[in-house]
């Protein structure tokens, strides 16, 4: 059976995230409950604490250099991190683990020693937190997101407290990239490339950066991608179907009715489809 759909021009949320693709994609039940029941999810991670205290130190100094033109010292972020971390420690609920807060506390401190000593200089950072809105063509919803961090290359940057090495090949194909770098070509302003900022929890934690690129067909690709994945957000909304499967019940067919900055011209034409042509997909993705 062939369910021919149109791409909604309106979903039950206002955007699409990074965040949001990546749950939609492992878990649509979840997804609704998050994002259209809005259900209580419980306590945060402390891993998700660390990470944001983390990052709210170092930006501070990054716009710090914007601003005055010179760096906090070593001392000066640590003692950032520990009033962020400190914090949201004392306003969030967090499920801890098996871990002490004290423990993930040092962790942070580590982690941003690690960061300031062999990233934070290495680059000059120009915006901190910029929030983009990727307004597609054809529909009321977009896809949004922040820049962590834009640098004097003109390259996107993105913090990352992990447990692990990042390795080549997953920075290669996280969407995360690819929906940033989509963003910035759309404002004419292409990223000359994008970084993961890792920090790695280990014993002695250590701080890498991570390259990656997307061509214009990859970046084509998302802009598909995101419309195809509201087609199924508007399918299984009419239909009351959440369960995840390895092949949905039906194959779906969505019209691709417009694309936006489907093209690298420099005066940045928009590509748009015919209304007749139909892209025919496995609608999980």
């Amino acid at each position: 059976m062939t369910t021919e759909l149109e791409i909604p021009t309106s979903l039950p949320v206002d955007h699409l995230s990074v965040s949001s693709v990546n749950l939609f994609m492992r878990c649509p039940e979840k997804w609704k409950r998050r994002y259209i029941d809005q259900e209580y999810e419980g306590p945060v991670s402390s891993n998700m604490i660390l990470g944001s205290a983390v990052g709210a130190a170092e930006g501070h100094a990054d716009q710090q250099v914007i601003d005055d033109g010179y760096r906090p010292s070593v001392d000066q972020v640590v003692a950032l991190f520990a009033d962020e971390f400190e914090d949201r420690t004392g306003r969030e609920e967090i499920d801890w683990g098996e871990r002490k807060p004290g423990e993930v506390k040092d962790t942070g401190v580590g982690a941003g020693n690690a960061y300031e000593k062999d990233i934070a200089p290495t680059f000059e950072p120009v915006s901190v937190e910029r929030r983009f809105t990727l307004q597609l063509e054809g529909v009321e919803w977009g896809f949004i997101g922040y820049f962590d961090v834009e640098d004097a290359d003109g390259r996107v940057r993105d913090r990352k407290v992990r447990g692990r090495k990042l390795a080549s090949a997953e920075a290669d194909t996280d969407i995360q990239p690819t929906g940033f770098l989509l963003a910035r070509r759309a404002e004419g302003n292409r990223a000359s490339g994008f970084v993961f900022d890792t920090m790695v929890k280990t014993k002695t934690p250590y701080a890498e950066p991570v390259p990656t690129d997307r061509t214009d067909a990859q970046l084509d690709a998302f802009t598909h991608r995101l419309y195809g994945i509201a087609a199924e957000i508007h399918w299984r909304l009419e239909n009351d179907v959440w369960a995840r499967f390895r092949r949905l019940p039906v194959v779906l067919c969505y019209r691709a009715v417009a694309a936006v900055n489907l093209t690298s011209s420099p005066n940045r034409d928009l590509h748009i489809y015919r209304a007749d042509t139909v892209v025919e997909r496995d609608l999980h993705w």
